[in-house]
Parts: C-alpha cells; sequence; structure tokens
C-alpha cells in the first residue's frame, strides 16, 4: 500500500462504503485484490485508511466496537464500567479492562459511573438512623452543644511548612 496515494485510499474506502464489492474497486483503481482487502481492514480496525507507523500501542477495540460500548453506556447509565467490560469482548478474542471502557467513553465525552465504595447500611440500621434522627428533630442549638458523637475521628493536616495541625 505504499504506492497508493492518501486520496486513492480514501477514495476506495468511499466506494466500499458505498456498497460496491471489493473486486469493482480493484478494477475501478487498477489495485491488487490483496491491497484493497488491507485497506479495508485497516480501516475496520483502526479507523483510518493512513499509512504512516506509529509508536502507540494498538488499539484493543475496533470502532464498531467502541460504538457498542457507547450505546450500553447511554442504555443504562448507571452501569458501571466493569459490567460493560466484561460484556464487551475485544479483538482476538481478548477481555478488555474497565479502564479501557472509561477511555473510549471519555474519548465520547460520557462517563462511566464508579461503584459505590463506602458504608452500605442495612435496613434495620436505615430504620435505626431515621429513629433517633425523628427523635432529635425539634432540638435546639442549646440542646446540641452537649451531645459529643463518639464516632469521630481525629486527623492531622500537613503542610509545606514542616508544622502539623491536629483537628
Amino acid at each position: 500500500m505504499p504506492q497508493m496515494s492518501q486520496v486513492l485510499r480514501e477514495r476506495a474506502i468511499g466506494m466500499l462504503t458505498a456498497g460496491m464489492s471489493t473486486g469493482a474497486v480493484t478494477c475501478e483503481l487498477n489495485v491488487h485484490f490483496s491491497t484493497i482487502s488491507r485497506l479495508q481492514r485497516r480501516f475496520r480496525e483502526f479507523g483510518s485508511t493512513s499509512n504512516r507507523p506509529h509508536n502507540r500501542r494498538p488499539r484493543v477495540t475496533t470502532p464498531a466496537q467502541d460504538l457498542h460500548i457507547e450505546h450500553l453506556y447511554l442504555q443504562d447509565r448507571p452501569r458501571p464500567a466493569t459490567w460493560t467490560a466484561a460484556a464487551t469482548i475485544g479483538l482476538h478474542n481478548q477481555r478488555i479492562s474497565a479502564q479501557t471502557v472509561r477511555n473510549r467513553l471519555r474519548e465520547a465525552h460520557l462517563h462511566a459511573r464508579r461503584p459505590h465504595r463506602g458504608l452500605d447500611l442495612t435496613a434495620v440500621c436505615r430504620r435505626n438512623r431515621l429513629k433517633w434522627a425523628n427523635a432529635h428533630i425539634r432540638w435546639r442549638l442549646a440542646l446540641w452543644r452537649c451531645v459529643l458523637f463518639t464516632d469521630e475521628s481525629r486527623f492531622s493536616l500537613y503542610r509545606a511548612d514542616g508544622r502539623q495541625r491536629v483537628c
């Protein structure tokens, strides 16, 4: 393919996407069948007809799979990237990572939901918290000043001047 100019490559891809067969494109442009089939494969895998070597890592997904990832996200926005990664197979039957899904969504100006990492409250705990809040809803500021919460954490703050501040 080094002999084909960029204009000819784009013309060939245009003919193929318009519905012409590979054989008809080879006759029209007077090139070998394998040249057009390699060009078509490269365009399908990388989304580009450029012939320049690159030093970046090869993509794990095709443009069609990228579109599939976007559609999965748009159908179910709270879906975590790990679920989408598990449901999508990349090139050469490889699994794709959740980070790949996040990267593809970011390229499409979308953002995957990060799974919640925190305290999961049971129904009993939520009910007890609600009962406590309803019991103390009418307290005034003077009553709240006497309350000591025992689950408060002590933490230290460090700054560039080397002094330690404790809150």
